[in-house]
């Protein structure tokens, strides 16, 4: 039985993300009597592409463009005030497999003020503002993701922005009433969205790595094979990050076959804490291997296994961050190398 948790590196390389995101907009403002229409709460929807860069374990940095979509009274969307909105932004973080938060900074602008307006027969429009008010605005902000699936995602995020414009004034008339005599933008903005994500690798083995490799264990009971096609390392074995990484990252795509490194007798098959979807083989000679984080299992406890037979696929479950094949070799109940059985 496993009990240990793995500490997977971060698989992924790069994220790049679509997200919609509905807008809470606050105000202050001096009522006009005149108005006969509703004021209803602003509330708008923001297009957010991002394009996230991972450095080191569950480190990333991000940059991204924010641009107001949706303005006018549709379902859930709308309010007494219209405006075009674009940011462009910048953000750093920590993603666990399941919740992230982040902090950042961005800068952009608001312009094409529109006031709702009612005449006296209660026919709605919209009315400028007396003066310019387009500006060009600049933000700090915060978040929290949480991943439902590898691809998508809820995320939460408040926003303050400095230089809105403030003590707007709409144009009016005999005939024209507008919701406000005057208002101000509140500073701070809350908003929640959805988005949809598509995480990949730099496929390129990696050149020039002047690390030597352990010597190869001349080993009589075992022949150890590699677990994946066309795979290298990415994470070694060994001390990392204040703990010990109890075996390697191998490089994989969504659902590539993971195979049995050698034969022997499938002793787990299932769930493992931290490993997520996992196999445990049982080898002569001491030897017992462990495959974890899969997408889906190809092999049931008790099964005999060839050296080369697909026992699962590729996938991201457990305690990771990316699409990897964490690969162990046990001796006698204790972690060793892989490197030192297998050229990878």
């Amino acid at each position: 039985m496993l009990i240990t948790i793995p500490q997977s590196a971060a698989s992924q390389d790069w994220r790049l993300s679509a997200t919609y995101n509905v807008q809470s907009v606050g105000f202050n403002y001096v009522p006009n009597r005149t108005y006969s229409g509703e004021i209803n709460k602003a509330v708008k929807g923001m297009l957010e592409v991002e394009l996230e860069r991972y450095l080191l374990y569950r480190l990333y940095v991000a940059g991204k463009g924010e641009l107001l979509v949706q303005n006018q009274e549709d379902f859930l969307i709308g309010g007494p005030v219209n405006f075009n909105q674009i940011n462009f932004g910048a953000t750093a973080g920590l993603q666990w497999p399941k919740l992230g938060v982040y902090g950042g900074v961005k800068a952009g602008g608001v312009w094409n003020f529109n006031i709702k307006a009612t005449d006296p027969n209660g026919n709605q429009f919209w009315v400028k503002p007396t003066e310019n008010a387009d500006r060009f605005t600049t933000s700090i902000t915060g978040g929290v993701k949480y991943y439902l699936l590898n691809f998508v995602r809820l995320q939460a995020e408040i926003t303050k922005t400095h230089n809105l414009p403030q003590n707007i004034v709409p144009e009016s008339s005999f005939t024209e009433s507008p919701a406000f005599r005057s208002f101000d933008f509140s500073p701070v903005t809350f908003s929640v969205g959805v988005s949809i994500s598509i995480p990949w690798n730099e496929r390129e083995r990696p050149e020039g790595d002047k690390t030597k490799l352990p010597s190869l264990m001349r080993v009589t009971a075992v022949n150890f094979d590699k677990p994946m096609d066309d795979t290298f390392v990415t994470s070694k074995f060994g001390p990392r990050w204040r703990s010990t990484h109890e075996g390697v990252d191998l490089d994989a795509n969504l659902r590539d076959n993971i195979y049995a490194a050698e034969q022997g007798v499938v002793v787990k098959a299932g769930n493992g804490r931290g490993y997520g979807k996992m196999v445990r083989i049982k080898h002569s000679g001491g030897f017992e291997t462990v495959y974890a984080h899969m997408s889906k299992i190809k092999v049931k406890e008790g099964d005999r296994v060839k050296k080369g037979q697909v026992v699962g696929k590729a996938g991201n479950t457990g305690t990771s961050s990316g699409v990897h094949l964490h690969f162990e070799i046990i001796k006698d109940g204790k972690p060793v190398n892989p490197q030192s059985y297998i050229r990878f």
